[in-house]
């Protein structure tokens, strides 16, 4: 990875974009009654983005803090919603879940934030995760200075891989769970030959950026019986069976990774590593591991 770029500074908020009253309309009718909902999110660079909601009853007359749920594959935004609603009626969060339709976001745009060869960081799918934060903000909805995030299978690539190319986003805490395949924190010749979405190569990445992203609390956990290697789901390329067999061996192998970056860098490294039991690939479980990771003290 080059080392000579400066991390770049943050490009996604709202007010950046459209300025403070224009935020303000764009969140009107958010969260606006408590329980399950649905709201238009007129993003300036996607445009309409569908984003199912949960408002806990505690959470119905003041602010709370948010949790951003990405979605897998299969692009269902509402089960995604649906598997923290009793976590967020716990901890007094609301949920917000954003749907990237297969119309619009093909793989390259969604898992891989369409990062691919986009020098435009502003083009990013990622910056969608920043702006709808800064419309429940500006709505006087969403509490405090970040917000929680959460991504399992295809939603764990999209959210590691966030994590790791665009750290200046707001989220405090970040879970990955069972994700797919990973971008290794390595260049394409370290990785054996393949750049991105398989690892840091062709992308702008440099040291900087990547101590910055291992400064982050970010969780990545793993089913233990995540372990199917002819799973319907999974991707067998070849940049990411180099990965592994199975998605439980490929996030052991970004961790190690993900750990021998850290001490190269001299870091102290804050990405945990944890392995749920007898768990496969479940989102609605994983999302119950996850709940005390992210919305507890």
């Amino acid at each position: 990875m080059r080392t000579a770029l400066r991390l770049a500074p943050a490009l996604f908020g709202l007010v950046a974009w459209l300025g403070p009253s224009a935020a303000t309309a764009q969140g009107q009718g958010l969260f606006a009654a408590a329980g399950r909902g649905e709201w238009t999110f007129d993003d300036p660079v996607w445009q309409a983005i569908q984003v199912e909601t949960y408002t806990p009853e505690a959470c119905a007359a003041r602010p709370c803090p948010l949790l951003i749920v990405i979605h897998g594959n299969g692009r269902d935004a509402a089960r995604s919603r649906d598997d923290w609603v009793a976590a967020a009626k716990r901890h007094g969060v609301l949920v917000a879940a954003p749907r990237f339709d297969k119309a619009r976001f093909s793989g390259r745009l969604f898992q891989q934030g369409n990062a691919r060869r986009e020098p435009d960081r502003a083009k990013w799918t990622f910056g969608i995760v920043e702006r709808l934060f800064d419309a429940a903000r500006a709505a006087g909805r969403a509490e405090g200075a970040g917000y929680r995030l959460f991504g399992h299978s295809a939603g764990g690539q999209f959210v590691h891989r966030m994590a790791l190319l665009m750290p200046e986003a707001r989220f405090s805490k970040a879970v990955v769970a069972n994700a797919g395949y990973y971008t290794l924190p390595l260049d394409a010749a370290a990785a054996g030959g393949f750049a991105y979405p398989y690892s840091l190569g062709g992308t702008p990445a440099t040291d900087a950026i990547l101590r910055a992203a291992l400064g982050k609390h970010v969780t990545v956990m793993l089913g233990d019986r995540d372990t199917d290697p002819a799973h319907r789901e999974l991707n067998r390329s070849p940049g990411a069976e180099e990965q592994g067999a199975t998605r439980f061996a490929r996030g052991k192998r970004f961790m190690a990774d993900i750990r021998a970056a850290a001490a190269r860098l001299g870091l102290t490294l804050e990405w945990r590593e944890v392995v749920v039991p007898g768990v496969a690939h479940q989102q609605k479980r994983m999302a119950r591991a996850a709940a005390p990771e992210l919305l507890g003290p």
